[in-house]
């Protein structure tokens, strides 16, 4: 049943109009309230020593979670397709939990576990600090992007099948040669586009990451924070808005690296 030209019409005007009303105009919004007093106005903005400092914090954050999950996400994959072993559906709706818990529960329950008079709390006893630092920021960004990798290439190590690692085994190949020569190269794409998803999800998480930090401007504030801090805290408007459209900026760049990535993997 094919649908008439006008029909198409109409649903195509519907989609755009909702695009527009949902994701152009708040935007546009954004960016002209952001550069409205001009360039400097919004250089000068996130220049300043608090948006400076949560700029290298979020970065610092990210440097942190992207190897531990890259490394997580291909051992992970590897067991989930390779492996046969009990629990190995009980492992699968683990990955997926961060999909399913809201992130204000994840800081809820790190604060339980870390903090003071929770299961981990004695660390602080000994001068590590984990919640309202940067050790908690870190580990409530880990869980909520721990999915990214081990989705993305997991469908890849399904594709590929198992005979180029069983001819190299053949030909003497340890397991690590094989992992190094073989498999790794044949999952470049997957990863490299789940680690570009685990940076976007990274530099944007706000929920889990507000409940486990102290908010402290030069501390631990993240770019997140930074822009609800200007918005609610300082009541400088334009300092948010200068704040979220730096955010927009690096989002937008790795919109376009998830574009490129996505498209050179088809090609494959």
């Amino acid at each position: 049943m094919r649908a008439s030209r006008r029909t198409r019409l109409a649903l195509r005007t519907v989609a755009l109009g909702y695009l527009i009303a949902l994701l152009a105009v708040p935007i546009g919004v954004i960016l002209w309230r952001a550069f409205a007093p001009g360039v400097g106005a919004f250089v000068a903005s996130v220049s300043t020593p608090a948006a400076q400092a949560a700029i290298n914090l979020s970065l610092l954050i990210v440097a942190i979670v992207v190897p531990l999950n890259v490394v997580f996400g291909i051992v992970t994959a590897l067991a989930l397709v390779r492996g046969r072993f009990r629990g190995r559906g009980l492992l699968q709706a683990v990955v997926d939990l961060p999909f399913a818990v809201s992130p204000i529960v994840v800081g809820v329950a790190l604060i339980m576990l870390w903090g003071a008079g929770g299961w981990f709390g004695a660390l602080d006893d000994v001068g590590i600090t984990v919640i309202f630092g940067l050790p908690g920021m870190v580990i409530a960004t880990i869980f909520v992007t721990m999915p990214f990798v081990v989705r993305e290439v997991e469908p890849v190590l399904h594709e590929i099948g198992t005979e180029q690692e069983q001819a190299a085994a053949t030909l003497g190949a340890t397991s690590w040669q094989t992992f190094w020569r073989i498999t790794l190269p044949a999952i470049r794409w997957g990863l490299t586009y789940g680690v570009v998803l685990t940076v976007a999800r990274a530099l944007g998480e706000f929920g889990a990451v507000i409940m486990v930090s102290s908010g402290f401007p030069g501390l631990s504030q993240t770019l997140t924070l930074l822009v609800h801090a200007r918005y609610i805290d300082d009541h400088n408007t334009y300092g948010a808005y200068a704040a979220a459209t730096l955010l927009m900026g690096i989002a937008l760049v790795v919109l376009l690296l998830m574009t490129v990535l996505d498209r050179k993997r088809s090609e494959r």
